[in-house]
C-alpha cells in the first residue's frame, strides 16, 4: 500500500503515521451511519478463535497462529524477506508493501474473511508519553472474478426485511449460480419496535421455514403459523424434542437445511437503535444454504423465535419473506445541449451489486469538443428548457459528505473519498484534449443504493474554457423490460386556491419476482402565483392514509387536509405504546428507517423547502405497489420551521407519460413557450403535465410550420392527449381537461388560434381541381414530346 497521490512527500507521511492493518469482524455500515463513526461500525479485529489480545507477541516476532486471523500487521510485518519489497522508511515503519504468504487467512469456510472489513490505523501522537492508535481509513472486502480483471465476482443477494414486532434487515449473499459456495448471512440490525420492550434480548433461535408468511405475522395468537415447518428438503431424520443432539454445526453432524440456530448460533435483538450496531449486528457463514439451483431458499421465510413470550402467541416472534435484491444499474445516455450544437454521443453506465460492493463506472463518450470536467449534479434535467444544464436548474456537484473541493488533490491523484462524490473527472481524470473516451473504473464512493444514491440526478459535461456547461443527461435506471418495470407516481399541487404549487414525483423499480428498489423522490414546490418568490424552510411531510378533496384549499388550518386522516402506518409500528412521541422520535431516523411509520417521510429523509431549489431524495421504505402502496393516498405538507399545522396536500396518483408529434402552422413572431402557455391555459393543466422535448423542435416547409414532440403526463395523460387533439383540430375546448373540486375558472379561454400544418407546404400556390387536371395533362404532353425528340436524336447519332 502507498499514499493515494503516490508522490514522495505523501508516501513518507503515510509510512511515518501508519500503525497497523486489521481485518474487522464486520463490514462498515454503508447506509445511515454518521461518517465520523463509519469505520468504527466494522467492529474489532476479526478473532474467531478468541485469542487473548493482551498476551500477543510484538508484530513480526511470533508465528502466525499466535495472532488473531484479522491481525495482518502482527502476522506479516517483516515476514517476506525473500520477496522484493520497496519500503519508504525501511525497518522503521509499520507499512506493508509487496507480496506476503499467510497460512491463517481463509477465503472460504466458517472463518472466511470474505465480506468483512479492512481497517488501517494511524498513530495518535497528541500525547507523546502515551501514543495510541486511531482508525485512519477503512473499506469492504469483496471477491473478484478470477478470470476478469477488475470485475467483481457476480453474486446472488437475498434480502429479508422485518417490520413487526421487530424491525431489521438481513442480507444473504452467495456466488451467482453456484449453490455449493459459502453463503454469507449479515444481520444489519434487529430492534424491538412495537413499543413494549426496550431491553436487549438474546438467545433467539432462527430458522428457514417452508412457506412465505401470510397476514398472521402480526397475530396476537398463533403468530407466523402460515410459514409451515422448518425447511427440510432432504428429509433428514431428527429428534423433534432435541434436534440439537444431531445438529451441532460440527463436521459430521446432520441438520435440516433450515435449522440455522443449531449450526450457526442464536441471535440478539437490541432494545433501542442506540445499541443496535454493537449488540445485534452479526455475520455468519454457512456452507449449505443455496440461494440458487435445486432446493434454494428464495421465496421461503425466515422465522425468529422467542422462547419466553406469551403462550397464546406461541414461540414464533417474527417472520418475513426471503426476497431478492438485484444489482442496480444506472445510465446517462439521453444528452441535452446547453444552447450549442450537440455533438456528444455515448453513455456513462454505473453498476453496483449491493451497497457493500464497489460501483463499476463505464465511460464511453464520442464527439467531445474542447471539454474538460464531467460531474454528477444534484437534480435531473428539465427537458423543456432552452438551457437545461444551467446552475439555476441542476445546481452544483452532488456532494452529500461536504468535501471541500479546494482541499482535493489534482485530478486522478487522490483516493475517491478525497473528492466530491459527484466529481468524476477529479477521481479519474479530465477530458482534456480528448475527442472520445472509453474507460472502466471502480468507484468506492458512487452509490446506487441508499440515501446518497446518484440515481435520479444528472451528468454534466463542461467546456474547458471558463468551465462552461456544455451537455447534460439525467441518470436513469437501467433495466430490461423482461427483468423489471418502473412504477411512477405524482402528487400534483395545482389547485388554484391551494397553498403550494408544484409537484412531488416518485419512481420505483419492481422486479419480476415482486422485489422493490428504493423509491426516488423529486420535489419541486413553489408558492402559488407567477411572481411569488417567497421561500420557507423546514416543512415536515408525511403520507396520510386517505386521499383529500376540497379540504385541500380551505382557509382554516384546523380543517385543512382533514380528509387525509392520519399518518400511514401499515406495519403497526410502536403499536403497544402509540402515544409515546418521545420514544418514537428517539428510535425513528435515517439510521433506522424501518422503525418509522411508512408514511413519515420527513423522519427518514428530512424536511423540504417551498420556493427554494428542487430536491431529490432516496427512500428505502416507501412502496408504490403491492399489498401496501402509497398510491391512492395523499401527501400532507406541514407549516414552515417544523410547524405541526397542515399547510398543503395533494393525492398520490399514477404518473403516465404519453408522447405525441404535432405539426402546427407558424404564425408571425411565434414563440414555443407562448404556445405552450396558451395551450395550458385553455386546457387548464399545469406546466409539468404538458411539456415538450426542446431538442426535437424544428421548422418545416421553409419556416412555415413547426414540429414538436409533446409529453402528456400525470394521472389523466390519456385524456389530456385526446383533449389536445380536439383543441388543435377544432380550435375549441369547452371544458377544462382536469377537474378541480370546488373550483371553476371563469376567466378561462375556450378557443385557440393555432392550426394544424398538413403534409403539403402551405406556401405552395393553391390550384383548382380542374386546373390541376389540365396542368397534369399539359405536363404529360410535354414529357411525351421531350421523349420523342430524345428518341429521334438517338436514332440520328446511331446512323451517323
Amino acid at each position: 500500500m502507498s499514499a493515494a497521490s503516490n508522490d514522495l512527500e505523501s508516501n513518507l507521511l503515510y509510512a511515518r503515521n501508519v500503525a497497523s492493518f486489521k481485518i474487522t469482524t464486520l463490514p462498515p455500515t454503508p447506509i445511515g451511519t454518521n461518517q465520523s463513526t463509519f469505520c468504527a461500525s466494522g467492529g474489532s479485529v476479526y478473532n474467531p478463535l478468541n485469542l487473548d489480545l493482551s498476551i500477543l507477541p510484538p508484530p513480526g516476532f511470533g508465528t502466525q497462529e499466535q495472532y488473531p486471523v484479522g491481525d495482518l500487521t502482527g502476522k506479516l510485518q517483516n515476514r517476506s524477506r525473500q520477496e522484493e519489497h520497496t519500503f519508504y522508511i525501511p525497518g522503521a515503519s509499520s507499512e506493508l508493501s509487496g507480496t506476503y504468504w499467510d497460512v491463517f487467512l481463509p477465503l472460504e469456510g466458517p472463518y472466511s474473511i470474505g465480506h468483512r472489513g479492512l481497517s488501517v490505523q494511524k498513530f495518535n501522537r497528541s500525547q507523546p508519553s502515551n501514543i495510541t492508535e486511531d482508525i485512519w481509513t477503512c473499506s469492504f472486502l469483496t471477491f473478484y472474478h478470477p478470470m476478469r480483471d477488475k470485475a467483481p465476482l457476480p453474486m446472488t443477494t437475498a434480502q429479508i426485511l422485518f417490520n413487526y414486532p421487530i424491525v431489521g434487515r438481513v442480507l444473504m449473499r452467495q456466488a451467482q449460480d453456484d449453490p455449493s459456495e459459502d453463503t454469507v448471512i449479515l444481520f444489519e440490525y434487529l430492534i424491538h419496535a412495537d413499543g413494549s420492550a426496550l431491553n436487549n434480548s438474546m438467545g433467539h433461535r432462527w430458522a428457514i421455514h417452508e412457506q412465505p408468511p401470510g397476514k398472521d405475522f402480526y397475530n396476537w395468537t398463533g403468530r407466523c403459523l402460515s410459514t409451515g415447518n422448518i425447511y427440510n428438503p432432504y428429509k433428514v431424520n431428527f429428534n423433534e424434542k432435541t434436534p440439537e443432539q444431531t445438529c451441532t454445526g460440527r463436521p459430521g453432524s446432520v441438520c435440516r437445511l433450515g435449522d440455522l440456530w443449531n449450526r450457526l448460533g442464536t441471535l440478539k435483538i437490541a432494545g433501542s437503535v442506540a445499541e443496535a450496531q454493537t449488540f445485534s449486528r452479526m455475520l455468519f457463514i454457512d456452507r449449505n444454504l443455496p440461494l440458487s439451483g435445486l432446493n434454494n431458499i428464495m421465496g421461503k421465510s425466515l422465522v425468529i423465535y422467542d422462547d419466553f413470550g406469551p403462550k397464546a402467541r406461541g414461540d414464533r416472534l417474527a417472520c418475513s419473506k426471503i426476497g431478492s435484491q438485484f444489482r442496480r444499474k444506472a445510465v446517462a445516455r439521453d444528452w441535452y445541449s446547453n444552447g450549442e450544437l450537440l455533438s456528444v454521443a455515448g453513455k456513462l453506465e454505473m453498476i453496483q451489486q449491493s451497497e457493500y460492493d464497489v460501483t463499476g463506472l463505464i465511460v464511453e463518450l464520442k464527439g467531445l469538443s474542447e471539454n474538460s470536467g464531467y460531474h454528477v449534479h444534484m437534480t435531473p434535467v428539465e427537458s423543456d428548457l432552452e438551457f437545461p444544464c444551467e446552475d439555476s436548474t441542476l445546481y452544483g456537484h452532488w456532494n452529500p459528505r461536504g468535501v471541500d473541493p479546494k482541499q482535493s488533490p489534482k485530478p486522478a491523484k487522490g483516493s475517491t473519498d478525497q473528492y466530491e462524490m459527484g466529481d468524476l473527472s477529479g477521481k479519474f481524470g479530465t477530458l482534456d484534449d480528448l475527442y472520445q473516451k472509453s474507460s472502466f473504473y471502480n468507484d468506492t464512493l458512487l452509490p446506487l443504493f441508499g440515501y446518497e444514491s446518484v440515481i435520479g440526478r444528472s451528468i454534466v459535461i463542461h467546456k474547458k474554457e471558463k468551465n462552461l456547461r456544455w451537455a447534460c443527461s439525467t441518470i436513469e435506471r437501467g433495466y430490461s423490460p423482461s427483468e423489471a418495470r418502473e412504477i411512477r407516481a405524482i402528487a400534483s399541487f395545482h389547485h388554484p386556491a391551494g397553498y403550494a404549487y408544484g409537484y412531488i414525483r416518485l419512481t420505483q423499480l419492481i422486479s419480476t419476482d415482486g422485489s422493490q428498489s428504493d423509491t426516488i423522490i423529486e420535489t419541486n414546490l413553489q408558492y402559488p402565483g407567477k411572481n411569488d418568490r417567497n421561500v420557507s424552510y423546514n416543512h415536515n411531510w408525511q403520507v396520510y392514509v386517505n386521499p383529500v378533496g376540497v379540504d385541500a384549499a380551505v382557509q382554516q388550518v384546523t380543517t385543512r387536509c382533514v380528509a387525509g386522516g392520519y399518518v400511514w402506518n401499515p406495519y403497526y409500528t410502536q403499536l403497544a405504546d402509540p402515544l409515546n412521541a418521545e420514544l418514537y422520535r428517539q428510535e425513528c431516523g435515517p439510521n433506522n428507517p424501518l422503525r418509522c411509520y411508512v408514511g413519515d417521510i420527513s423522519a427518514r429523509l428530512g424536511p423540504i423547502d417551498i420556493g427554494n431549489r428542487r430536491q431529490v431524495f432516496t427512500d428505502p421504505n416507501l412502496p408504490l405497489e403491492g399489498a401496501e402502496s402509497a398510491v391512492g393516498r395523499s401527501i400532507v405538507i406541514f407549516g414552515a420551521n417544523f410547524s405541526q399545522d397542515r399547510f398543503a396536500c395533494a393525492n398520490i396518483e399514477p404518473d403516465h407519460d404519453i408522447v405525441k408529434f404535432i405539426n402546427i402552422q407558424k404564425p408571425p413572431r411565434f414563440v414555443v413557450a407562448q404556445f405552450l402557455e396558451d395551450v395550458r391555459h385553455v386546457m387548464g393543466v399545469p406546466k409539468w403535465m404538458l411539456s415538450i422535448d426542446s431538442r426535437k423542435t424544428k421548422t418545416l416547409h421553409s419556416g412555415a410550420c413547426v414540429q414538436m414532440i409533446i409529453h402528456f403526463k400525470g394521472p389523466e395523460a390519456h385524456k389530456l392527449e385526446q383533449d389536445f387533439s380536439r383543441l388543435i383540430g377544432s380550435g375549441r375546448l369547452d371544458a377544462p381537461s382536469i377537474y378541480i373540486p370546488g373550483f371553476v375558472n371563469t376567466r378561462r379561454k375556450k378557443t385557440l388560434s393555432y392550426k394544424v400544418c398538413g403534409v403539403r407546404d402551405p406556401n405552395e400556390r393553391n390550384v383548382r381541381p380542374g386546373k390541376l387536371a389540365e396542368s397534369g395533362q399539359a405536363s404529360r404532353s410535354a414529357s411525351t414530346i421531350i421523349l420523342l425528340l430524345s428518341a429521334i436524336l438517338t436514332s440520328i447519332y446511331s446512323i451517323s
